[in-house]
Formats: structure tokens, sequence, C-alpha cells
């Protein structure tokens, strides 16, 4: 299937399994599918992921589950309902300066932010202080 051609939730899954360190049917097995045929669905936009088996479905994929967890829930609902559901639950947890901050941050590395280090911990520090 053309890339293109894929919902994000697809796309994302592919992506991911494509650099999972456990074959197709391993995933399949470790979200309690009997085979990979699931998973090949999935990532051909042929089957919604249920949302029961996001968080595992993330942990065999080795990706954010909570990211995973709304392109899924995009997958089921209306863009309108979900927008609703974010509003009132996006609010809670984080503000639109911090989520632009963790959007760029998966932009710059690829999808998935990695730990913070001390390391990078000091940089941003020292970028910030440069920037204010």
């Amino acid at each position: 299937m053309l890339v293109e051609q894929q919902t994000p939730i697809a796309r994302f899954i592919q992506e991911h399994a494509d650099r999972s360190c456990y074959s197709y049917e391993e995933i399949a097995l470790l979200c309690g599918f009997k085979t990979s045929d699931m998973i090949y669905m999935f990532m051909r936009g042929e089957r919604k992921v249920p949302l029961d088996k996001v968080a595992p479905l993330a942990e065999a994929l080795g990706c954010d589950s909570a990211q995973l967890f709304v392109l899924a829930l995009k997958s089921w609902f209306s863009a309108e309902l979900f927008n609703q559901v974010e509003e009132c639950f996006g609010a809670m947890q984080e503000n639109k300066a911090e989520r632009s901050w963790i959007l760029a941050l998966r932009e710059i590395f690829g999808g998935e932010v990695p730990e913070l280090t001390v390391k990078m911990r000091n940089r941003l520090r020292i970028l910030a202080r440069i920037s204010g």
C-alpha cells in the first residue's frame, strides 16, 4: 500500500512495526491476537485498533501510548467529538504552549521524543538562556 494513502494511525503503526525488534507475528501475539492478520489490517486501514488493545500495541511497537491512543480515538470518533474530548481533558494536562513544544520535539526527533537525559536538559537550559 502506498504510504500516502494510509490513515495517520495506519502509517504510524507501520512505521513503528517496521522499526520494531519484533516480527509482525510477535507484535500480534503480544497484543493478544492469534495471527498477524489484524496487524496488517490495521496498517491497511481495514480495521480500527480496539481501544483496549492500544496499550499492548504501543508496548509491542515501542511507541508512545498516548500518541497512539490519540490516533486511535481520532479513527473511531468524528473530529468534532474528538475536539470536544480534547478540550475537556487536554486542558487538564497541558496548555497550548506546552503542546506546541511537544509537537515540535516529536517533529525534530522523527515522531518519538527520547528520554530527557541530564545532558539534554543542560543543553536546553543553555538554549533557553541564549533565546531569553
